[in-house]
Formats: structure tokens, C-alpha cells, sequence
């Protein structure tokens, strides 16, 4: 009789795999590897460069997925989505090309949305008195702009600078606005049209002029969850939509929304 009870735990150990589906014990298993695998894989989000540096803060409160960042210019990103590049996001600098990646059928349906609006500045980090329109209107030396072929701030800047100053034609290209930044930083420029979130933190006020937005086309920066994306590529995108993530990305000096 012990030796009975003793396999009695055996005996049922037995029969609850007999009576589970071989199916059943199959999926539990696959789906477990899956999910070992996808928290491995990191997830690949491709931003535009201006970005970069905000999305670099944000995941460091998103302890969710490991995350890599590719950053480059709205355009140079687009063409390697369209070249197969396998990014799971697209972070980029206006609501063109994601909308263009839409329709395409490269990306998600509905998954696109704007996570930030763009703010432009005249930057003059050498100059000594306050930055004003008046001194980007008399400035007459050479002025960096990232490629508008590109990036989305190119474009607003050359927006700008046909409207008040058409006849200025020393310009020296980018081939984003992180490398623009650079130009003006390295003193090798005097003078750019950057995002004001390169420089809120890291520059006085007094070196830039803050342009009305009302003065270029909106800088509207969309993402979207692009086809066979990583499994956490959702996640994250309802993450850059969060309170949390908003606020990070307003603190940063891009705007979230466009008051009426």
C-alpha cells in the first residue's frame, strides 16, 4: 500500500501529459522561445537626426526592450526602408515620407502618428550680441543649412531664406542637421538653421533666434511601425505617445501639439 501512494504523484504526473495535446505542449513551447528570442533581438528604430539625442533620453526610461538607434536624414532613411533596410520604426523629421511608406505598403496601416513638431533657429554661437531676425537679415557671410533634398529642416530653411533673403547664395550644405550643427559648433561656419532642441540646453538663448513658425511650412515629425516589425514595436510606439514621453519630448524643445 505505500508503495502504491508513493507513485500516486507519478501516476498523475503521467496522466496530465497523456491527456494534454501534444499540440497544445508544442505552441506553449514555441511561443516561450519566441519570447526569449524578441526580448533578445533589439528593437531598430530608424530616426531622423534631429531626434536623436531626444530618443537616446527616452529610452533610457524604457526598460521594456533593448532598443538600436539609426539616425540620418528623413530622406536617406526613406530610401533604405525602400532598399529593405530592417528597421521596425521610422522616426522622421515630417509626415511625408512616413504617409509616402503608408501607401506603399511598407509600413503598418494606422500605425502612423506625429510624436513632435520641429522648431527652427538661427544659430550664431560666436556672436556676442543677442540674435535677432534684423542680424540674420543683414548676415552676409556663409550660412549652413542641412541638404533641403533631405532633411525636413532644410526645407524650412530654405523656406526662409527665399522669402527674406533669395539673393543669398552662400550656403553650405549638410547632409543632415546634425551635421550642420557640427559646421556651426566646430566654428568652421559662423552661422546655421538648426533645431532648437541641438541647442536649449547646451547654448544661451542669446545665440539663437527662435523663428516664428508661422514664417516656414510646419515641421511635422511622424513615426510608423513599419511591416515585419519586432514584436515590442507597438509597445513602444504607444510609449512615444505617453504622457511621460511627452513630456521628455516638450522639455527637449519640440512641441507636441499645435495650438488653435
Amino acid at each position: 500500500m505505500a508503495g502504491a501512494a508513493m507513485n500516486d504523484p507519478l501516476n498523475s504526473l503521467r496522466n496530465y501529459f497523456v491527456r494534454v495535446p501534444i499540440g497544445v505542449l508544442l505552441f506553449a513551447c514555441i511561443a516561450a522561445l519566441f519570447s526569449a528570442t524578441s526580448e533578445a533581438t533589439p528593437l531598430r528604430v530608424a530616426v531622423a537626426a534631429n531626434f536623436k539625442s531626444t530618443l537616446i533620453t527616452l529610452t533610457e526610461t524604457y526598460v521594456d526592450q533593448e532598443i538600436d538607434i539609426i539616425a540620418g536624414s528623413t530622406g536617406m532613411l526613406y530610401s533604405q526602408i525602400r532598399n529593405g533596410a530592417p528597421f521596425d520604426i521610422f522616426l522622421a523629421a515630417d509626415s511625408l515620407h512616413p504617409r509616402l511608406l503608408e501607401q506603399a505598403n511598407f509600413a503598418e496601416p494606422g500605425s502612423r502618428f506625429t510624436y513632435a513638431i520641429g522648431q527652427l533657429v538661427f544659430w550664431m554661437p560666436k556672436h556676442k550680441e543677442t540674435v535677432s531676425q534684423s542680424m540674420f537679415l543683414a548676415f552676409d557671410a556663409a550660412i549652413a543649412v542641412a541638404n533641403p533634398k533631405l532633411a525636413p529642416y532644410g526645407q524650412a530653411a530654405m523656406a526662409l531664406i527665399d522669402k527674406f533673403k533669395p539673393e543669398h547664395k552662400a550656403l553650405i550644405y549638410g547632409n543632415n542637421v546634425n551635421q550642420t550643427f557640427q559646421f556651426v559648433d566646430s566654428g568652421n561656419v559662423a552661422a546655421g538653421f538648426i533645431s532648437l532642441a541641438q541647442v536649449k540646453d547646451r547654448s544661451p538663448p542669446t545665440s539663437w533666434w527662435l523663428v516664428p513658425m508661422s514664417e516656414y511650412p510646419m515641421i511635422e515629425q511622424q513615426a510608423i511601425v513599419l511591416k515585419n516589425h519586432h514584436p515590442g514595436a507597438e509597445h513602444f510606439a504607444r510609449f512615444l505617445q505617453s504622457e511621460l514621453a511627452r513630456r521628455s519630448i516638450t522639455d527637449a524643445g519640440y512641441l507636441t501639439s499645435v495650438g488653435p
